[in-house]
């Protein structure tokens, strides 16, 4: 049984969470066991709105003389009218603290019971184990957004309380058999089969329009719709695995798996999954055992996985406009005082198949001195094929996009892991690890007529994978640029905006990290570090900040008489014989009196708030005092475990300055949070 409350950084926010564990096992015979283990969480979590709805808006676009603590958040006498430094679209976040509320609610159960049979058939060298084991998890989360009356993007309030419900039930036979052939060959055999049954219902409702001020409420709106949704899947699976082992040096597993999926086409349920992988320990070999390569093992596997996707027969529904955004179809016929009801824009096609990953991996596990040093590297390729996502349709057609198999894409991983401990002794410990990793995805195929799929963003910058690009990519308006790839700027400095394409990849070029322990006596310290090197992402704070003025950056280009950005700048002096533009070096720079012009342009300019983030971060530092054994007595406890413990206590970023660079895009974000703490462990 356990609680964790904390208060959250801005005021009004925080969390509460209780969690029960019970757990218990019974053996009812020589050869029955019986058990069983449930957990109970509920929370709940207070919250505000992020990006444009977050409080951190006003502090990023609001001067650093504005200070909200002495201005009070709404005009005098009318608590419904904000008193705001900036537009109507951005809530004083003392007003938002008191007026706008985000809350989650969950409640999760999740726990199993088995009952399990063994046997050794009166043998020494033969084992049978059945365990039948039914578990479930459930739980349930409701959110309540609540915009108050007078907000700047709801004038009149906006509440909405939607929720999901999950329960997954999961029925699990497995077989396992061992057999010790003799003293070389050991078998074992795993025969089983699983039923997961998951059922899925959303409820939504939306008010807006407060009938009148003073009670934030969905009772109080004066518009009201709502909506649910109910879906259930159920996946059947059998499987079956092979292992072999011989003299503790050769290994060899083979896995075989076929899942029947409720949520793909009738025709397209059933697929099966194999793998298999092999081992050797070659320094079990007598000839090739020595006192420096202490332990040596190649290894290597293929493996095939199959997932399924969600297939949805063509229905109708109630289309809706809103926010200017077309949706539906622009013709509707009334029917009894009832919206028509029309074909939904999105169609699946219904030869629709379980996407397919074909992984290949070779590696090698090495010591050398008894565990002085210790080296592992693993190469894999991935092939990934049948992906599943949504194509654009043709208006002609009657839908707006088909959900269909249209991707193909691989991947190259390499990772290496050194591991090296000079120092082992009773009362001094000493042990350093790093860590190699490099990824690289690349899209190699999309369907017919698509360059490219959207991940993730609205409008411009978007998160997308491109065909021959490194997976994935930041894609927005870039820079106008001549042949040779220099920006083209006006009279005045100013640069143009070009045309909309590949500006960042978000992928780093590898990432390291390294880890440290330190045991002198009864202390431990240790700290871990972590190193990437590349890739990019767009902050959205950056051209806030700019453009209302409120970043160093703005305020030096104010200041300066000649301001050049970190790029080579051409300007366009008229046009040759061909009609081609004629480009000439541009020397002059932004004067401080154009600063908001030109902040106003590259506004528009997603490339120019693409920013590397590459960094070296100090992720955790920890020191740790382990009480001696007769102080744990003298106050009746088996052991007690002082601990300081520090997380993001430094960082050492390349160029991006305004939040985490270890996130891939910076809308409005927080800065990143460090965190120091002092815990004691009581061992009773």
């Amino acid at each position: 049984m356990g609680n964790t409350t904390s208060d959250g950084i801005v005021r009004s926010t925080g969390m509460d969470r209780y969690n029960v564990k019970l757990s218990g096992e019974a053996q009812l015979h020589d050869n029955w066991t019986t058990g069983f283990n449930g957990n109970f969480v509920t929370s709940k979590i207070k919250k505000q709105g992020t990006a444009n709805d977050g409080v951190t808006a006003t502090v990023y676009t609001a001067p650093i003389s504005y200070t909200m603590a002495g201005i009070p958040s709404h005009i005098e006498g009318d608590p419904y009218t904000q008193n705001t430094f900036r537009e109507n679209w951005i809530d004083d976040g003392n007003w938002a603290c008191d007026n706008n509320s985000f809350t989650e609610r969950s409640q999760r159960f999740f726990g199993n019971a088995f009952l399990k049979y063994s046997t050794k058939f009166g043998t020494d060298n033969h084992k049978l184990d059945v365990k039948y084991q039914i578990g479930d998890d459930a739980y349930t989360t409701n959110y309540s957004d609540i915009y108050g009356y007078g907000t700047t993007g709801y004038a009149n309030g906006y509440a909405s309380e939607y929720g999901f419900t999950v329960n997954e039930m999961n029925s699990l036979l497995t077989f396992t058999y061992n057999w010790n052939i003799n003293e070389d060959f050991v078998f074992d055999a795993l025969l089983g089969n699983e039923l997961v049954d998951k059922r899925i219902s959303n409820t939504q409702a939306v008010g807006y329009s407060f009938n009148f001020p003073g009670w934030n409420h969905l009772n109080n709106a004066s518009v009201f719709n709502s909506s649910h949704e109910y879906k259930r899947k159920r996946t059947v699976g059998n499987f079956a695995s092979l292992s072999l082992a011989w003299k503790n040096m050769l290994y060899l597993n083979v896995t075989g798996r076929n899942d029947i999926v409720s949520s793909m086409p009738r025709d397209n349920r059933s697929f099966f999954y194999p793998s298999v992988s092999l081992g050797w320990v070659f320094t079990e070999v007598e000839a090739l055992k020595n006192d420096i390569l202490t332990f040596g093992k190649i290894r290597g596997s293929y493996a095939e996985v199959g997932m399924a996707g969600e297939y949805v027969p063509s229905y109708y529904y109630t289309p809706s406009y809103g926010g200017g955004f077309f949706q539906g179809t622009p013709i509707m016929y009334p029917i009894n005082g009832n919206m028509a009801y029309i074909p939904y824009f999105v169609v699946y096609d219904p030869n629709l198949k379980p996407q397919n990953t074909k992984s290949y991996e070779l590696g090698a596990d090495l010591t050398f001195l008894n565990g002085l040093v210790s080296l592992n590297y693993t190469y894999s390729r991935q092939n990934v094929k049948d992906q599943i996502f949504e194509v654009p349709l043709a208006g002609s057609t009657g839908a707006s996009s088909m959900m269909m198999n249209g991707g193909k894409m691989h991947s190259n991983v390499h990772e290496i892991t050194l591991g090296i401990s000079p120092v082992d002794t009773k009362n001094f410990k000493l042990d350093f690890a790093f860590n190699f990793s490099k990824i690289d995805n690349y899209v190699d195929e999309l369907a017919p007529g698509v360059e490219s799929i959207m991940l993730g963003g609205f409008v411009t910058p978007q998160v997308r994978a491109g065909i021959g690009d490194k997976f994935p990519v930041i894609y927005g308006v870039g820079y106008k640029r001549d042949g040779e790839g220099r920006i083209v700027v006006n009279e005045k400095g100013i640069p143009e905006a070009g045309e909309t394409q590949v500006i960042g990849k978000v992928s780093p070029d590898f990432r390291l990290g390294f880890n440290t322990n330190i045991e002198l006596y009864k202390f431990r310290l240790a700290a871990v570090f972590d190193w990437k090197q590349g890739g990019q992402m767009y902050s959205g704070t950056a051209g806030e900040t700019n453009f209302y003025g409120t970043s160093k950056l703005s305020g030096e280009v104010r200041k300066s008489d000649k301001y050049h950005f970190d790029y080579a700048a051409v300007e366009q002096k008229g046009v040759d014989a061909d009609g081609k533009p004629i480009y000439v070096p541009y020397t002059g720079g932004v004067k401080g009196s154009d600063a908001e012009e030109y902040f106003k342009s590259v506004r528009g300019i997603d490339e120019a708030y693409v920013y590397d983030n590459s960094f070296l971060k100090l992720r955790e530092l920890s020191l740790l005092y382990t009480m001696p054994k007769s102080v744990c007595e003298k106050i009746h406890m088996k052991g007690v475990t002082l601990g300081l413990i520090g997380q993001n206590l430094l960082i050492w970023m390349k160029e991006f300055k305004y939040a985490d660079p270890d996130v891939d895009s910076d809308d409005l974000n927080s800065p990143s949070m460090r965190y120091v703490g002092f815990n004691v462990k009581f061992d009773l």
